[in-house]
């Protein structure tokens, strides 16, 4: 065998190694229970990984932590979140227009009409998350522009378009505290946007860098 192919073997051992190491802990045994709640949810997650990866990291935050979401469609990731703060005094702040629009949202995804809050929210109540959750119902940058909180998460997918993702990772960067998560969604070839403002503009920023499907993400750097 090649030192290339023993390489790759090494590196799959050790990824099955974690793999079942998590799948033995609490918080593997509580996705598991939670999973049929959050797939009864409308959205445009990669699953289950990306739905694991948002719980898991919510979950592993310190108590009082801050995470906010900007873009929250139905409440999909927004649930996700929230279970990882049940037991918590760790709030997600959602960000979002509930409105859709024609560029980011595709066929087969339903949003037309009066919005989807009430949508969103009866998901959030329905399964008993509302108390962890605060909408903020309006455009990111000028929820940006009163922000004051600091940060321990933000995941970003909101307007696909270039210009709007790099002003939601530009305007909200200051606010995440040094070792923070930032995290985007679809950095994907065929999402030009989020995937330019990871390569040139968050990536070369970032520290302890990761993916998980279409979601990339990093830290912070501490000051």
């Amino acid at each position: 065998m090649s030192l290339h192919n023993v390489s790759r073997a090494a590196r799959w051992m050790a990824r099955s190694l974690q793999e079942t190491a998590w799948e033995l802990t609490p918080a593997a045994r509580e996705f598991r229970r939670i999973w049929p709640l959050i797939d009864g949810v409308e959205g445009l997650l990669v699953s289950p990984g990306q739905e694991r990866w948002l719980f898991t990291t919510a979950r592993w935050l310190p108590d009082g932590a801050t995470i906010v979401e900007i873009g929250s469609f139905k409440g999909r990731s927004t649930c996700c979140l929230a279970y990882g703060c049940r037991g918590s005094k760790k709030h997600v702040f959602a960000i979002d227009t509930f409105a859709g629009n024609d560029s980011d949202f595709k066929e087969g995804v339903t949003f037309r009409g009066t919005g989807y809050f009430d949508v969103f929210w009866s998901n959030l109540e329905t399964r008993g998350l509302s108390s962890y959750v605060t909408p903020w119902r309006g455009q990111s940058r000028d929820a940006a522009k009163e922000w004051m909180t600091p940060i321990d998460l933000l995941f970003i997918d909101g307007s696909h378009q270039y210009e709007d993702v790099l002003a939601d990772f530009e305007d909200f960067f200051p606010h995440v505290k040094p070792g923070g998560i930032i995290a985007f969604h679809d950095v994907l070839p065929n999402w030009p946007g989020p995937s330019r403002v990871w390569n040139e503009s968050a990536r070369p920023r970032l520290r302890r860098l990761g993916c998980c499907a279409s979601l990339a993400y990093g830290r912070k750097p501490q000051a």
